[in-house]
Protein backbone atom coordinates (compact mmCIF):
# COMPACT_ATOMS: atom_id res chain seq x y z
CA UNK A 1 0.00 0.00 0.00
CA UNK A 2 1.38 3.39 -1.00
CA UNK A 3 2.10 6.03 1.62
CA UNK A 4 2.16 9.57 0.26
CA UNK A 5 3.02 12.82 2.03
CA UNK A 6 2.77 16.33 0.62
CA UNK A 7 5.41 18.73 1.90
CA UNK A 8 4.19 22.32 2.02
CA UNK A 9 5.45 25.41 3.79
CA UNK A 10 4.52 28.78 5.18
CA UNK A 11 6.57 30.61 2.55
CA UNK A 12 9.24 30.17 -0.09
CA UNK A 13 12.80 29.35 0.95
CA UNK A 14 11.71 27.84 4.26
CA UNK A 15 13.29 24.42 3.74
CA UNK A 16 10.79 22.08 2.10
CA UNK A 17 13.50 20.56 -0.08
CA UNK A 18 15.81 19.88 2.87
CA UNK A 19 12.96 18.12 4.70
CA UNK A 20 12.00 16.18 1.56
CA UNK A 21 15.63 15.14 1.04
CA UNK A 22 15.98 14.10 4.68
CA UNK A 23 12.89 11.90 4.53
CA UNK A 24 13.98 10.35 1.23
CA UNK A 25 17.47 9.69 2.61
CA UNK A 26 16.12 8.02 5.74
CA UNK A 27 13.71 5.80 3.81
CA UNK A 28 16.40 4.82 1.29
CA UNK A 29 18.76 3.91 4.15
CA UNK A 30 16.02 1.62 5.48
CA UNK A 31 15.76 -0.11 2.13
CA UNK A 32 12.36 1.37 1.33
CA UNK A 33 11.08 1.94 -2.19
CA UNK A 34 10.71 5.74 -2.15
CA UNK A 35 9.95 8.24 -4.90
CA UNK A 36 9.95 12.02 -4.99
CA UNK A 37 7.88 14.35 -7.15
CA UNK A 38 7.74 18.10 -7.58
CA UNK A 39 4.93 18.93 -10.01
CA UNK A 40 6.36 22.32 -10.93
CA UNK A 41 9.77 23.85 -10.31
CA UNK A 42 10.55 27.43 -11.20
CA UNK A 43 13.86 29.27 -11.23
CA UNK A 44 15.38 26.54 -13.38
CA UNK A 45 18.36 28.17 -15.01
CA UNK A 46 19.85 26.13 -16.47
CA UNK A 47 18.57 23.13 -14.47
CA UNK A 48 16.08 22.63 -11.65
CA UNK A 49 18.21 22.41 -8.52
CA UNK A 50 15.63 20.68 -6.31
CA UNK A 51 14.94 18.03 -8.95
CA UNK A 52 18.64 17.38 -9.51
CA UNK A 53 19.28 17.14 -5.77
CA UNK A 54 16.42 14.73 -5.00
CA UNK A 55 16.95 12.57 -8.08
CA UNK A 56 20.45 11.81 -6.81
CA UNK A 57 19.02 10.69 -3.48
CA UNK A 58 16.14 8.55 -4.77
CA UNK A 59 17.89 7.25 -7.89
CA UNK A 60 15.09 8.48 -10.15
CA UNK A 61 15.68 10.04 -13.54
CA UNK A 62 15.73 13.84 -13.47
CA UNK A 63 12.65 14.06 -15.70
CA UNK A 64 10.78 11.66 -13.42
CA UNK A 65 10.93 13.93 -10.38
CA UNK A 66 9.73 17.19 -11.95
CA UNK A 67 7.02 17.55 -14.58
CA UNK A 68 7.05 21.25 -15.42
CA UNK A 69 10.27 23.28 -15.47
CA UNK A 70 10.34 27.07 -15.83
CA UNK A 71 13.08 29.67 -15.92
CA UNK A 72 11.58 32.53 -13.92
CA UNK A 73 11.66 32.17 -10.08
CA UNK A 74 8.00 33.07 -9.59
CA UNK A 75 4.71 31.27 -8.90
CA UNK A 76 4.03 28.44 -11.39
CA UNK A 77 0.98 30.23 -12.81
CA UNK A 78 3.06 33.30 -13.74
CA UNK A 79 6.12 31.30 -14.83
CA UNK A 80 4.04 29.29 -17.28
CA UNK A 81 2.31 32.39 -18.62
CA UNK A 82 5.65 34.10 -19.18
CA UNK A 83 6.79 31.17 -21.31
CA UNK A 84 3.53 31.03 -23.25
CA UNK A 85 2.44 27.65 -21.98
CA UNK A 86 -0.21 26.17 -19.70
CA UNK A 87 0.06 23.71 -16.85
CA UNK A 88 -2.25 20.71 -17.19
CA UNK A 89 -3.65 19.73 -13.79
CA UNK A 90 -4.95 16.40 -15.08
CA UNK A 91 -1.43 15.56 -16.26
CA UNK A 92 -0.06 16.31 -12.78
CA UNK A 93 -2.75 14.19 -11.13
CA UNK A 94 -2.14 11.27 -13.48
CA UNK A 95 1.60 11.52 -12.85
CA UNK A 96 1.04 11.36 -9.09
CA UNK A 97 -1.24 8.33 -9.42
CA UNK A 98 1.34 6.60 -11.57
CA UNK A 99 4.10 7.25 -9.03
CA UNK A 100 1.88 5.99 -6.23
CA UNK A 101 1.58 2.69 -8.07
CA UNK A 102 5.36 2.41 -8.49
CA UNK A 103 6.56 3.45 -5.04
CA UNK A 104 5.79 2.31 -1.52
CA UNK A 105 6.53 5.82 -0.26
CA UNK A 106 5.99 8.99 -2.26
CA UNK A 107 7.14 12.46 -1.21
CA UNK A 108 5.47 15.31 -3.10
CA UNK A 109 6.84 18.82 -2.69
CA UNK A 110 4.95 21.99 -3.47
CA UNK A 111 6.35 25.37 -4.49
CA UNK A 112 6.27 28.11 -1.88
CA UNK A 113 3.22 28.07 0.38
CA UNK A 114 0.01 26.09 0.16
CA UNK A 115 -1.99 28.88 -1.55
CA UNK A 116 0.50 29.40 -4.38
CA UNK A 117 -1.33 29.40 -7.74
CA UNK A 118 -0.49 26.65 -10.23
CA UNK A 119 -2.78 27.47 -13.14
CA UNK A 120 -6.32 28.34 -14.17
CA UNK A 121 -8.58 25.30 -14.10
CA UNK A 122 -12.31 25.15 -14.61
CA UNK A 123 -12.53 28.97 -14.79
CA UNK A 124 -10.69 29.67 -11.54
CA UNK A 125 -7.20 29.86 -10.08
CA UNK A 126 -6.08 26.41 -8.99
CA UNK A 127 -3.59 26.27 -6.09
CA UNK A 128 -1.59 23.62 -4.27
CA UNK A 129 -4.36 23.66 -1.69
CA UNK A 130 -6.77 22.56 -4.40
CA UNK A 131 -4.38 19.79 -5.42
CA UNK A 132 -3.99 18.29 -1.94
CA UNK A 133 -7.73 18.63 -1.34
CA UNK A 134 -8.65 16.95 -4.61
CA UNK A 135 -6.29 14.03 -3.98
CA UNK A 136 -6.91 13.85 -0.19
CA UNK A 137 -3.18 14.01 0.50
CA UNK A 138 -1.72 14.06 4.00
CA UNK A 139 0.50 17.08 4.58
CA UNK A 140 3.47 18.24 6.60
CA UNK A 141 3.96 21.98 7.09
CA UNK A 142 7.54 23.28 7.09
CA UNK A 143 7.85 26.62 8.88
CA UNK A 144 10.60 28.98 9.89
CA UNK A 145 11.93 28.50 13.41
CA UNK A 146 12.66 32.18 13.99
CA UNK A 147 10.74 35.30 14.93
CA UNK A 148 7.73 35.93 12.67
CA UNK A 149 6.74 32.32 12.19
CA UNK A 150 3.72 32.27 14.51
CA UNK A 151 1.33 34.17 12.27
CA UNK A 152 2.42 32.44 9.04
CA UNK A 153 2.22 28.99 10.60
CA UNK A 154 -1.15 29.59 12.22
CA UNK A 155 -2.68 30.88 8.98
CA UNK A 156 -1.27 28.00 6.93
CA UNK A 157 -2.64 25.42 9.34
CA UNK A 158 -5.96 27.24 9.55
CA UNK A 159 -6.56 27.20 5.78
CA UNK A 160 -5.61 23.52 5.60
CA UNK A 161 -8.03 22.68 8.39
CA UNK A 162 -10.80 24.72 6.77
CA UNK A 163 -10.41 22.57 3.65
CA UNK A 164 -10.38 19.32 5.68
CA UNK A 165 -6.77 18.53 4.78
CA UNK A 166 -5.01 16.09 7.11
CA UNK A 167 -1.92 17.62 8.75
CA UNK A 168 0.54 15.09 10.13
CA UNK A 169 2.66 17.71 11.83
CA UNK A 170 4.84 20.79 11.62
CA UNK A 171 8.60 20.90 11.16
CA UNK A 172 10.43 24.07 12.17
CA UNK A 173 13.54 24.72 10.14
CA UNK A 174 16.58 26.95 10.44
CA UNK A 175 16.89 27.43 14.20
CA UNK A 176 20.10 29.21 15.19
CA UNK A 177 22.93 27.43 17.00
CA UNK A 178 22.26 29.79 19.87
CA UNK A 179 18.46 30.02 19.81
CA UNK A 180 16.76 33.35 20.45
CA UNK A 181 13.89 33.60 22.92
CA UNK A 182 11.44 33.36 20.01
CA UNK A 183 13.13 30.23 18.67
CA UNK A 184 13.02 28.62 22.11
CA UNK A 185 9.36 29.35 22.71
CA UNK A 186 7.90 29.03 19.18
CA UNK A 187 7.47 25.23 19.16
CA UNK A 188 5.35 25.12 22.32
CA UNK A 189 3.29 28.16 21.31
CA UNK A 190 2.69 26.87 17.78
CA UNK A 191 1.36 23.60 19.19
CA UNK A 192 -0.97 25.50 21.54
CA UNK A 193 -2.19 27.79 18.77
CA UNK A 194 -2.69 25.19 16.04
CA UNK A 195 -3.36 21.99 18.03
CA UNK A 196 -0.93 20.31 15.62
CA UNK A 197 2.28 18.63 16.89
CA UNK A 198 5.68 20.07 16.09
CA UNK A 199 7.46 16.95 14.88
CA UNK A 200 10.95 18.35 15.24
CA UNK A 201 13.16 21.41 14.85
CA UNK A 202 16.01 21.39 12.34
CA UNK A 203 18.93 23.71 13.04
CA UNK A 204 20.82 26.10 10.80
CA UNK A 205 24.16 24.43 10.13
CA UNK A 206 26.77 24.11 7.38
CA UNK A 207 25.24 20.70 6.67
CA UNK A 208 21.49 21.28 7.19
CA UNK A 209 20.53 18.01 5.49
CA UNK A 210 22.57 15.90 7.90
CA UNK A 211 21.08 17.74 10.87
CA UNK A 212 17.54 17.23 9.56
CA UNK A 213 18.18 13.53 8.91
CA UNK A 214 19.32 13.15 12.50
CA UNK A 215 16.25 14.97 13.81
CA UNK A 216 13.80 12.99 11.67
CA UNK A 217 15.26 9.49 11.61
CA UNK A 218 13.00 8.30 14.43
CA UNK A 219 9.97 10.33 13.32
CA UNK A 220 9.21 8.80 9.91
CA UNK A 221 6.31 6.71 11.22
CA UNK A 222 4.67 9.88 12.58
CA UNK A 223 4.74 11.38 9.08
CA UNK A 224 3.72 8.40 6.97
Amino acid sequence: MNKTIFITATDTGVGKTVVSAALASILRSQGKNVGYFKPVETGCEPSCQDAVFLSKITGQHYDDVVLYKFKEPVAPYIAAREEGTEIDIELIINKIKGLQERYEYLIIEGAGGIAVPITEYQDRIYTYLDLVSQLSLNTVVVARAALGTLNHTYLTVDILKNHNVSIKGIILNGRSKTPSLAEKTNPELIEKMTKIPVITVCEKEKTPLLICIERLKNKVDLIF
